[in-house]
């Protein structure tokens, strides 16, 4: 008599394991991509932040001289190193019907990269110079 034995295995085949891995392997490489995108996008709020506080600055500075009536229409320029980037900070003052009373335009720029020519902080502001 012959006896057969059938042997239930249990366990996964090759081509499970490796289909498995298909999957974590995609699923690495997303969370990767996103993680990626993410750190991207905080480097750019920080510049954003620390480019904020330059023009604000640049626009302290000229408020303090026009409390002393030396303002004057035209450009000013600044570089400043700030938060491990080198910044430049452009003014344009300009004259406005009103006397005494000039229209304020700043820019900032990451000067340590030059492809990037987007300002990273813009604001426009009005300056009074002292009325006696």
């Amino acid at each position: 008599m012959l006896i057969k034995s059938i042997h239930k295995t249990r366990g996964f085949t090759l081509i499970e394991v490796l289909v498995a891995l298909v999957f974590v392997a995609f699923g690495l490489v997303t969370v990767i991509q996103v993680t990626t995108a993410y750190i991207g996008n905080i480097t750019e709020l920080e510049k954003r932040v620390l480019a904020s506080w330059v023009a604000s600055n640049h626009i302290a500075q000229i408020r303090f001289e026009s409390e002393t009536n030396r303002v004057k229409s035209g450009n000013k320029s600044e570089r400043v190193k700030l938060g491990g980037y080198r910044w430049r900070s452009k003014a344009k003052i300009s004259k406005t019907e009103v006397e005494r009373v000039f229209l304020l335009e700043v820019e900032v720029v990451d000067e340590g990269n030059p492809k990037s020519k987007k300002p990273y902080a813009f604001f426009t502001t009005a300056v009074t110079e002292n009325f006696q």
